[in-house]
C-alpha cells in the first residue's frame, strides 16, 4: 500500500485560511485531458493532418498547417454525441447514457498571397473556435461493498488533526458545531474541522467509541496508565468510531457531468518557396465543468434498517491560454512528402472551484447542507510535443500519421497569487505519468467531387495504477470519489462531398475507454488507521471497472473564396 505525505506548511494553512479547499491530481488531469474534434475532415482521417496541412483544424496541432492555404475559407460544425457508461462492481452493472447536441467548429482562414518570386509566398491568418473537451456524461454504479463503508474514511478523517497527524480533536469541538453553529461552515470552531467529517458527525453516521459497558459513549482516549489523554488546554479527546457499514452494506453512486472546454484560436502562417511552412497559434480558453453527484448506502445498525445519502455539486470555471509553434517541411523539392513539428507552451489556467454538499440521514433522520466553498488558483499544463508526417498521391490520395508526448506529471498546481501548492503537487508528479499518442488517418477521393477517410487514435493510460485521492483531514472537499482512466482508442470514418466553392463534410467517430472507479478511497493513508476488513483479503475496495463509450456524428459546412 502506498503512503502519501500529509505535511502542510504554515504558509500553506495562512494561505487556505484554516480550512483547506485542496485540489487534486485528478482536477489537474481533467483539463490536461484533449478530445478529438474539429472538423468532420480533420475528425475523419483520425485528425493525423499535421504534416499535410490544408485543413482550418490544424491550427490547434500544428499551426504551419494553415500555411498551406491559397484561397479564403469558411466552415461551421455540429455534432450529435452519445455518451455511455457503464459499471461493473463486482457482478453488479449499472449503465448510464447521455445524448446532446453541440457547436463544435466555427472558423474563417484569409490567405493573401505576396507573390511567385519572392522567398514569402503566401501570409494567412486564420481564427477558430473548436470544442476541445466535452465532459458530458451519466453514470451509476451499485453492489455490495463487502463490509467497508465510506464511514470508514469519515471517522478516519475526524481522528487526526488538519496536519494529518493521528490526534482526534476534542470531543466539544464538534458538538459546539452541531449544537450552537447548525450549519454556519464559516464559524470559529470549523478551523480544524473535515466538513465531511461535521455531517458524519451530525447525521450520526460517526460517533465516539463504544463505552466500557457496550453502549454509544463518550469514554475519552487514556493513556498507559488509564490516565485521560487531553489536548494542550485540558479538554479529554475521543476517538471516532463508525456506526454503520456492516458486511453485506449495499451502495448505490450516480453522477452527472456537463460543460466543457471551448478555445478561440487565433493564428498567423508563411509559406516559404513553397517548402517550409511555419505557423504560430494562440489559444484562449473557456473552462465551464459541473458535477452533480449522489452516494448512498444502506443496511442494518443494531437491527435496524439505516441508510444516508451524500449529495455533492462541484463546479470548476475559468479561462486560459497557450501558444503553439509548429513548422512543416517538403525535404525533397520533386516529392509531396512532408514533416512536421510542433511545440504546444503549457496553458496557463485561472480557475475557481465552488463546491458544496449536503446529507440526509435515516439513523438520527437527519438533513443538513453546507456552505459553499469557492477557491481560486491557477493551473499550469505540460508542455507538448507533436511530430508528423504526411503523404499525398496525385490528388486522389492523402496519407498522415503522428506521434504526440504529453508529461501530465509535470502539471502544476498555484495558489492564485502564483505561489505553487506543495503536496497536491508532489501527488500529480507521483500519480500522473507520460501519455503518448499516436494517431494515423487516410483520405480517398474516389471522385473529384466525393472522397472517403479514416483514421485511428490510441493514447496511453494518464494515471498509475496505484493512484487513489487524499482528502485532507481538515478539507472543506466532500467529494471522495475518483476515477483512473486507462488507455483510450478512437476508431473514426468520414466523407466529402465538394461542388465549386461549396463543400460538405461529414464523419462518424467512436471512442473506448476503460477506467477504474472507486467511491472512496479504502486505503485511508493515515497512519494509525482505524478499520479493519474482515471480508477483504487486502483491505481495499475493489475497483468498478468502467466501460466509456463515446459517439460522434459530425456535420461540417464549408466554403473557399
Amino acid at each position: 500500500m502506498k503512503t502519501k505525505s500529509i505535511f502542510m506548511s504554515t504558509v500553506a494553512v495562512c494561505l487556505f485560511g484554516a480550512t483547506a479547499l485542496a485540489q487534486t491530481q485528478y482536477d489537474a488531469a481533467r483539463l490536461v485531458d484533449t478530445d478529438l474534434n474539429g472538423t468532420a475532415r480533420f475528425v475523419g482521417m483520425g485528425g493525423a493532418m499535421s504534416a499535410l496541412g490544408g485543413e482550418i483544424s490544424t491550427m490547434g496541432s500544428n499551426p504551419a498547417g494553415i500555411g498551406l492555404f491559397r484561397s479564403n475559407d469558411i466552415s461551421g460544425s455540429i455534432s450529435l454525441s452519445d455518451t455511455r457508461a457503464e459499471c461493473d462492481f463486482d457482478g453488479m452493472i449499472g449503465k448510464e447514457n447521455r445524448s446532446r447536441m453541440s457547436f463544435d467548429q466555427l472558423g474563417v482562414v484569409f490567405s493573401n498571397k505576396i507573390g511567385n518570386e519572392t522567398s514569402v509566398r503566401y501570409v494567412n491568418i486564420g481564427v477558430n473556435y473548436r470544442k476541445q473537451r466535452n465532459f458530458s456524461r451519466r453514470m451509476a454504479m451499485y453492489g455490495n461493498l463487502l463490509g467497508m463503508s465510506l464511514t470508514d474514511q469519515i471517522a478516519n478523517m475526524t481522528n487526526h488533526d488538519p496536519y494529518g497527524n493521528y490526534n482526534p480533536l476534542p470531543l466539544d469541538d464538534y458538538y459546539k458545531v452541531y449544537n450552537d453553529l447548525k450549519g454556519n461552515y464559516y464559524g470559529e470552531a470549523w478551523s480544524d474541522l473535515s466538513w465531511l467529517g461535521v455531517l458524519g458527525i451530525q447525521g450520526g453516521l460517526i460517533g465516539p467509541q463504544i463505552g466500557p459497558d457496550g453502549e454509544d459513549g463518550d469514554e475519552p482516549l487514556v493513556d498507559g496508565d488509564g490516565q485521560p489523554i487531553t489536548d494542550v488546554n485540558g479538554r479529554p479527546l475521543y476517538e471516532y468510531k463508525h456506526y454503520i457499514g456492516m458486511p453485506g452494506y449495499e451502495t448505490e453512486y450516480r453522477s452527472r457531468e456537463t460543460g466543457g472546454v471551448n478555445v478561440f484560436d487565433i493564428n498567423m502562417s508563411t509559406n516559404i518557396n513553397d517548402r517550409i511552412y511555419l505557423g504560430l497559434t494562440v489559444g484562449f480558453h473557456d473552462v465551464n465543468y459541473k458535477r452533480s453527484s449522489a452516494y448512498t448506502e444502506w443496511g442494518e445498525f443494531d437491527g435496524t434498517p439505516t441508510d444516508f445519502t451524500l449529495s455533492n455539486d462541484f463546479v470548476t470555471e475559468g479561462t486560459g491560454v497557450n501558444a503553439k509553434l509548429g513548422a512543416i517541411f517538403r525535404p525533397f523539392e520533386e516529392s509531396a512528402f512532408r514533416m512536421g513539428l510542433a511545440i504546444h507552451t503549457p496553458t496557463l489556467y485561472k480557475l475557481s472551484d465552488r463546491h458544496w454538499a449536503s446529507l440526509s440521514s435515516s439513523l438520527d433522520n437527519y438533513f443538513g447542507e453546507t456552505d459553499i466553498a469557492e477557491f481560486d488558483y491557477e493551473l499550469v499544463t505540460p508542455w507538448k510535443f507533436n511530430l508528423s508526417l504526411g503523404h499525398t498521391i496525385g490528388t486522389s490520395v492523402a496519407l498522415g500519421a503522428e506521434y504526440e508526448y504529453t508529461d501530465y506529471s509535470s502539471s502544476e498546481l498555484r495558489y492564485d497569487d502564483g505561489y505553487e501548492m506543495g503536496e497536491e503537487n508532489d501527488w500529480i508528479d507521483e500519480d500522473l505519468k507520460g501519455v503518448h499518442t499516436f494517431r494515423i488517418g487516410a483520405e480517398v477521393k474516389l471522385i473529384p467531387e466525393f472522397s472517403l477517410r479514416a483514421g485511428y487514435n490510441y493514447s496511453s493510460a494518464a494515471f498509475e495504477k496505484s493512484a487513489y485521492k487524499w482528502l485532507y483531514p481538515n478539507t472543506t472537499r466532500t467529494d471522495a470519489e475518483y476515477e483512473n482512466m486507462l488507455a483510450r482508442n478512437t476508431f473514426t470514418l468520414g466523407m466529402g462531398f465538394r461542388t465549386g466553392q461549396f463543400y460538405v463534410d461529414a464523419a462518424f467517430q467512436y471512442t473506448h475507454q476503460k477506467s477504474e472507479f472507486y467511491p472512496f478511497d479504502s486505503q485511508f493513508s493515515y497512519d494509525d488507521a482505524l478499520v479493519e476488513y474482515p471480508t477483504s483479503a487486502d483491505g481495499l475496495l475493489p475497483a468498478t471497472r468502467m466501460d466509456n463509450e463515446r459517439s460522434q456524428l459530425l456535420l461540417t459546412v464549408g466554403y473557399r473564396f
